[in-house]
C-alpha cells in the first residue's frame, strides 16, 4: 500500500516536473535562438564582408567617414533627422497627448466623437494612412484648394528640402498621438474619484489637478511611454520609405539601415551602423529610466 502511495507520488512529481520543464523550453529556445544568436551573428556580421571573411573594424570605419566624405549616405543628416523624431515625441506629442487626455477625461460634449476621430488614425492600415495623408496635402487636396481660393500657390511639401522634413512630423504626430492619449485617458479613470472629489472641495483648478494631482499619479504609464521612445529611436521609418525614400532631407538612422541592406545589398554596412547607434542608445535608455526615476520620486503620493 506504501509503495503504490510512492509511485503515485513520484509520478505527480514526475508529471509536474515535465510540465515546468516544458514550458520552459519554448522561452528558453526563444531566447538563444530568436535574441542571443541573431544578436551575436548580427554583432560578427559587422566585424566581415559579404563573403563572411574577416575585416576587423572596416565597416566601423566606413559608418564614421558617411559623416562627412561618403556620397552615398550622409550620417550626420540621419543622426541629426532622428534625434528630431525623438525630440518630437518627447517634448511635443507626448505632453500634448496627455493635455488632451485630460480634456477628454473631463467628458466635455462630443467626447466620443473627437475620441474616435483621434483615435482612428492609429487602427487604419498604414499605407491607407499614408494614402490619405498624401492626398490631403497634395495638388487636389483641402489645403491646395483653400490656397486657390486665396489666390496663392500651393507647392507640394514633400518634395521641398525646406518642409519635407515638418511633413513628416506632422504625418508622425496625426497617426501617433491618438494611442498615447487613449493611454493616458485609461490611466486617469483607474484614479480613485474620491481623489478629485477631495480636490473639488478644495476649490482646485483644471491647471493644478492636471499637474499636481493626475500627472504623479499616471507617471508609471508616462514615463513607460519615454523610455519606449527612447527605445524605439534607432526603428526603420516605413514613412520615409513611402513619402520620400530617404530623399529632401529626410534620411534616418533606421532608413539608413534599410537602405544599406536592401538597397545597396551591404548587410555587413548595415550591422556596423546598428551596432555603433546601439552603443549610443543603451546609455542613453537607462538615462531616461534613470531620470524618470528621478521624477517619479519627487512626487508625494
Amino acid at each position: 500500500m506504501e509503495l503504490t502511495k510512492t509511485k503515485r507520488t513520484l509520478s505527480r512529481k514526475t508529471k509536474k516536473t515535465l510540465f515546468v520543464a516544458g514550458m520552459l523550453t519554448i522561452p528558453v529556445i526563444h531566447f538563444f535562438v530568436f535574441w542571443l544568436w541573431i544578436n551575436v551573428d548580427s554583432i560578427l556580421l559587422a566585424f566581415q564582408d559579404m563573403l563572411g571573411g574577416w575585416v576587423g573594424m572596416k565597416n566601423i570605419e566606413w559608418v564614421f567617414t558617411a559623416f562627412t566624405s561618403n556620397p552615398d549616405l550622409s550620417m550626420a543628416e540621419a543622426t541629426r533627422n532622428t534625434l528630431i523624431f525623438f525630440f518630437w515625441n518627447l517634448l511635443v506629442e507626448m505632453p500634448l497627448a496627455v493635455v488632451l487626455a485630460y480634456v477628454f477625461f473631463k467628458k466635455l460634449p462630443g467626447n466620443k466623437f473627437f475620441t474616435v476621430c483621434l483615435y482612428l488614425p492609429c487602427i487604419i492600415p498604414g499605407t491607407f494612412s499614408v494614402m490619405v495623408f498624401k492626398n490631403f496635402i497634395g495638388s487636389d487636396g483641402p489645403i491646395a484648394l483653400l490656397y486657390k481660393s486665396l489666390g496663392k500657390t500651393w507647392t507640394y511639401p514633400v518634395t521641398q528640402d525646406s518642409t519635407s522634413m515638418i511633413t513628416m512630423l506632422a504625418y508622425k504626430f496625426w497617426v501617433g498621438y491618438g494611442l498615447n492619449i487613449i493611454l493616458f485617458r485609461s490611466a486617469m479613470a483607474r484614479i480613485p474619484k474620491d481623489i478629485f472629489e477631495a480636490a473639488a472641495l478644495d476649490g482646485i483648478t483644471c491647471g493644478k489637478e492636471l499637474t499636481h494631482i493626475i500627472v504623479p499619479l499616471i507617471w508609471g504609464q508616462v514615463s513607460t511611454m519615454m523610455i519606449l521612445a527612447v527605445c524605439g529611436i534607432f526603428g526603420a521609418d516605413g514613412p520615409i520609405l513611402i513619402f520620400t525614400n530617404g530623399k529632401y532631407g529626410t534620411m534616418t538612422i533606421g532608413f539608413a539601415m534599410y537602405q544599406q541592406y536592401k538597397v545597396y545589398g551591404f548587410a555587413n554596412r548595415a550591422a556596423a551602423i546598428g551596432l555603433i547607434y546601439t552603443a549610443i542608445g543603451l546609455p542613453l535608455v537607462f538615462g531616461a529610466r534613470a531620470l524618470a526615476n528621478k521624477i517619479g520620486g519627487n512626487y508625494e503620493y
